[in-house]
């Protein structure tokens, strides 16, 4: 099985809802100066990696089911 490289961006849990809430809070916060487009792109990983640095997390592109539902209840 081949492996993803962990650079590489990885949303597939996330639904154009989620992506739009991960956008909305990283603006709050300061990190994403994009638009809420519900669109994963290089602006909204790089706020992701941004904020999960922060807290002391693997800061990857990840928008896990894990880590959306730790916005919703961390914020």
């Amino acid at each position: 099985m081949k492996r993803k490289p962990e650079n590489q961006p990885v949303w597939h849990s996330a639904s154009t809802t989620d992506i739009m809430m991960v956008q909305e809070t990283m603006k709050v916060m300061g990190l994403y100066e994009g638009e809420i487009d519900g669109l994963a792109g290089t602006t909204t990983l790089r706020a992701v990696r941004e904020y999960k640095k922060s807290i002391h997390l693997a800061p990857n592109n990840s928008l896990s089911e894990e880590f959306i539902t730790h916005l919703r209840n961390e914020t």
